[in-house]
C-alpha cells in the first residue's frame, strides 16, 4: 500500500513537472523578446519543472540503491547513511529552487487572480498559495536537521571516528553524489526536452498578447 501511495505521488509530481515544462515552453522564445518579469516567470517556471522532475528520478534511484547494495553485499550501516545522506542532499537541492522560484509564481498568480477575477485565476492563485505557503514553512522545519544530519556524516562523526580507516565513507559519499548527479541531468534533460518541443510546437505570441494587453504597443 505504501508503495502504491508513493507511486502515485510520484506520478502526480511528474505531471505538474511535465506540465510546467510544456507551459513555458510555449512561450519560451516570446519571453526572450519580451524580458522582464515575463521572462523572470518563464525561468521560474523553468526551475520548478527542473527541480520537480529531479525529485521524481532521486526517490526513483532512492528506492532501487538500496535493493542493489543489499545485492552487493554491503554494510546495512553504509546503506542505512545512504539513503539518509542521499535523501537529505537531494531534499535541500530541490525544496531550495522550488521555494525561491515559487514566490514569483505566487505573487504573479496572485495579482492575475485580482485582475482578472475569473473562477480559473482564482483557483490557480489558491493552489499556488496552498503550495508556495506548505512548501516555505516545510523547508524551514526541514533545512536545519538536513543540514545538521549532512554535516554529521560528511564530516565524520563520532560513531565513525571511532572506526578504523577504510572506504566505507568515500563509498558513501560517492554514492550519494552518484544519486544526486543522476537525478539532477534526468531532471535538467526531461525539462530541457519539454520546453524546446513545446517551443517548436506551439507559437504563443498571439495568446500572450491575448492576456497581456500591455505589451501590444511595446511588441508594435
Amino acid at each position: 500500500m505504501y508503495y502504491l501511495l508513493l507511486l502515485a505521488l510520484l506520478g502526480f509530481n511528474f505531471f505538474i513537472s511535465w506540465r510546467n515544462a510544456k507551459t513555458v515552453g510555449a512561450y519560451w522564445s516570446e519571453s526572450k523578446q519580451v524580458g522582464g518579469m515575463f521572462r523572470a516567470e518563464i525561468i521560474c517556471g523553468y526551475i520548478q519543472a527542473i527541480a520537480g522532475f529531479t525529485m521524481v528520478y532521486s526517490y526513483i534511484l532512492l528506492l532501487i540503491a538500496p535493493f542493489v547494495m543489499q545485492a552487493a553485499n554491503a554494510d546495512p550501516e553504509l546503506i542505512a547513511d545512504f539513503e539518509v545522506l542521499a535523501g537529505n542532499l537531494v531534499y535541500l537541492l530541490v525544496a531550495i529552487p522550488i521555494v525561491g522560484s515559487g514566490f514569483l509564481i505566487w505573487f504573479r498568480s496572485l495579482r492575475t487572480a485580482w485582475e482578472q477575477r475569473s473562477l480559473s485565476t482564482i483557483a490557480v492563485a489558491g493552489y499556488n498559495s496552498f503550495a508556495q505557503i506548505h512548501n516555505t514553512i516545510s523547508l524551514a522545519r526541514n533545512a536545519p536537521s538536513a543540514i545538521k544530519s549532512i554535516g554529521s556524516l560528511l564530516g565524520g562523526g563520532k560513531k565513525r571516528r571511532s572506526r578504523s580507516k577504510n572506504d566505507g565513507q568515500a563509498a558513501l559519499i560517492l554514492l550519494a553524489l552518484i544519486v544526486v548527479v543522476l537525478a539532477i541531468l534526468g531532471g535538467y534533460f526531461t525539462a530541457n526536452y519539454l520546453v524546446h518541443k513545446a517551443d517548436e510546437e506551439f507559437d504563443g505570441c498571439q495568446d500572450f498578447l491575448n492576456n497581456h494587453p500591455e505589451y501590444r504597443k511595446a511588441r508594435a
